[in-house]
């Protein structure tokens, strides 16, 4: 899934109605009222303030709303465009500037997804993946082989710990961990010790 890391105004103008569009990286719902309370009292005076939001590593929890717009012309047409582009833990917000002429239902449409796409074509987004990390300790001899190993396989490594034995911490695609895990282990004769292990989304990239 991707994640929104820095969000630019998207805006779109058609027969003087004007679309203002902010995207913003949210954690909960909570977060999400808050900024729509916010986002009314800033522009009190516009027509509608028109969202849709995903939240979640699975992106299973939506919600949109048309905000006084004709049914499904709004909050849906938005939620449709943040699904196809895979990304989630997002809010958009479209306010919408009356401009005395009527759209008519394709135009509100076109018109709120415009504003959305334009937002997204400004903003940066960072692409997260199921990922492990894990922590592993080990005899100092092991270490430059270890070392070398994963610098070939492009592995990230999140720190390092020299005591009295090596600590490092990586993280892995999900897919590839069990194969990883089991070069380490071959590496060390099978002394190599695995002290934590967590699953998470991670951007790779």
């Amino acid at each position: 899934m991707r994640k929104l890391t820095e969000s630019r105004e998207g805006i779109y103008i058609e027969k003087k109605s004007k679309f203002i569009c902010h995207l913003y990286s949210v954690k909960n719902v909570d977060e999400i009222t808050e900024i729509l309370k916010s986002e009314k009292k800033k522009y009190y005076d516009a027509r509608h303030h028109c969202f849709a939001y995903i939240l979640g590593d699975d992106a299973s929890d939506i919600k949109c709303s048309d905000d006084g717009e004709p049914s499904g012309t709004a909050g849906r047409p938005m939620l449709d465009v943040l699904q196809k582009e895979g990304v989630t833990d997002i809010l958009c917000v479209v306010i919408r500037y009356f401009g005395g002429t009527l759209l008519g239902t394709g135009g509100l449409v076109r018109a709120y997804q415009s504003a959305l796409k334009d937002a997204i074509e400004k903003s940066s987004f960072k692409n997260e993946r199921e990922a492990v990390i894990v922590k592993y300790k080990y005899a100092y001899n092991f270490d430059a082989k270890i070392s070398s190993y994963l610098r070939d396989k492009n592995i990230k490594v999140l720190a390092n710990d020299y005591s009295d034995m090596v600590e490092i911490t990586i993280v892995l695609e999900k897919d590839i961990y069990s194969s990883i895990d089991l070069r380490l282990t071959d590496i060390t004769g099978g002394s190599i010790e695995k002290i934590d292990e967590t699953l998470c989304m991670y951007a790779l990239d």
